[in-house]
């Protein structure tokens, strides 16, 4: 017996046409102090897709200057997708974070709950460091 072919219109397409929808990313891009705010940026603009979820996370430690630059970063002022979209977030009050033992889990746990809480419908969480940069597009990853 043969799957079933959809039909799309008038038209029925053989199921191997038919795309799978790609899954929601919800990535954590995390930075602490020396030019985390304006690598945090530069990370989100790199990796960025309206079809997935971010939230940047400062480190507590950083500089009060740049936690006003993270502040002052609005979603608004960047490329017109960030705005329409809102699927960028920056952790309000951060942790105190040391790159070795709990308070990292500590910190990745707490921004996976907020993910978890303010959208629910992602498939796979990403922890980035701001330092991180990719080697493909959203795009070019979805077709892997």
């Amino acid at each position: 017996m043969e799957p079933p072919v959809p039909a799309v219109g008038d038209v029925r397409v053989p199921v191997a046409l038919v795309l799978p929808v790609p899954p929601k990313l919800a990535y954590l891009i995390s930075s602490t102090r020396g030019g985390g705010a304006r690598r945090m940026q530069r990370t989100l603009q790199a990796v960025y897709h309206p079809w997935n979820y971010y939230l940047l996370h400062l480190d507590r430690a950083a500089p009060v200057a740049e936690q006003r630059e993270l502040a002052r970063f609005d979603v608004r002022e960047q490329p017109v997708m960030f705005a329409a979209v809102k699927n960028v977030l920056v952790v309000a009050k951060p942790n105190l974070v040391t790159y070795r033992g709990p308070p990292m889990i500590a910190a990745t746990l707490h921004g996976a709950a907020i993910l978890l809480r303010k959208a629910k419908d992602w498939d796979w969480f990403i922890n980035l460091s701001a330092s991180d940069y990719p080697l493909v597009t959203q795009d070019g990853e979805y077709s892997l």
